[in-house]
């Protein structure tokens, strides 16, 4: 076989042209070292050699535009490579030379990945560690990021949630703590953590309180009246987890 043309499509990429009717991308790196612009000639045992390392090193260049986008981890370049259906000593040959050269680096990644979290988002510690440990972060090092952070950092931050889901609350005390209890576990708090902050927190509940408490007396007030109306009422209302004292308070003033 014989080598017919060259045609430089990239700075370190050419066209190489076998024939006249085969081509192929080759990287200047292996054109320089199987000497291909002295010899025009090419068997096919060293074709196929040559195409083998064409494939490592384009898979090496993959990998670095892919990370060039944002930071990935080993296991995200690892999938990324499958999807492109790349040899495995491709694979392990560009993830080993993007460590070796500094651009693959789960270290870095996991600090960077949890000073992200802290600052950009309402993530707890648990749920920023099942999201690196999804990523293929070992514990051991998300463990030395996390234990970083001062736990003060995630009390403020939960009362700031807290804070801010108050001012739309529709619900009792209890059932807004409750339901604020199960939001923050599900953004990875730990209990202690959402305990500390919401067992004290205090919860101005009257305008939740006489919202509901005139939506459920003018509903059931067409179907009831004395104290049937009453005792409807006061079960409608503690099942939203309101107290006895504010419900006959709005009760007496009705009356």
């Amino acid at each position: 076989m014989e080598i017919t043309s060259y045609k430089k499509i990239k700075s370190n990429l050419y066209e190489v042209e076998i024939d006249y009717k085969e081509k192929y991308k080759i990287y200047d790196d292996l054109i320089l070292k199987y000497e291909l612009l002295i010899y025009k000639d090419i068997d096919k045992n060293k074709l196929e050699r040559l195409l083998k390392e064409n494939e490592m090193i384009d898979a090496y260049f993959k990998g670095l535009k892919y990370i060039g986008i944002k930071m990935r981890t080993e296991k995200e370049l690892r999938e990324y490579f499958k999807k492109r259906e790349l040899s495995d000593i491709s694979i392990d040959y560009a993830i080993k030379r993007l460590i070796d050269d500094g651009y693959l680096n789960n270290e870095k990644y996991t600090e960077f990945y949890i000073k992200d979290a802290v600052n950009l988002s309402s993530n707890g510690p648990r749920k920023i560690e099942d999201n690196l440990k999804k990523l293929g972060i070992p514990s051991n090092l998300i463990s030395k990021y996390l234990d970083r952070v001062n736990n003060e950092i995630w009390l403020n931050r939960i009362g700031k949630i807290i804070d801010k889901k108050a001012k739309s609350n529709k619900n009792s005390a209890t059932i807004f703590k409750n339901k604020m209890y199960n939001y923050l576990l599900t953004l990875g708090y730990t209990p202690e953590q959402i305990n500390c902050i919401i067992k004290n927190y205090v919860i101005n509940t009257e305008d939740a309180f006489k919202k509901e408490a005139d939506k459920a007396y003018r509903i059931l007030a067409k179907k009831y009246n004395n104290e049937e109306l009453k005792y409807k009422f006061k079960s409608k209302m503690y099942s939203k987890g309101f107290k006895s004292d504010e419900i006959n308070d709005y009760l007496s003033n009705i009356e």
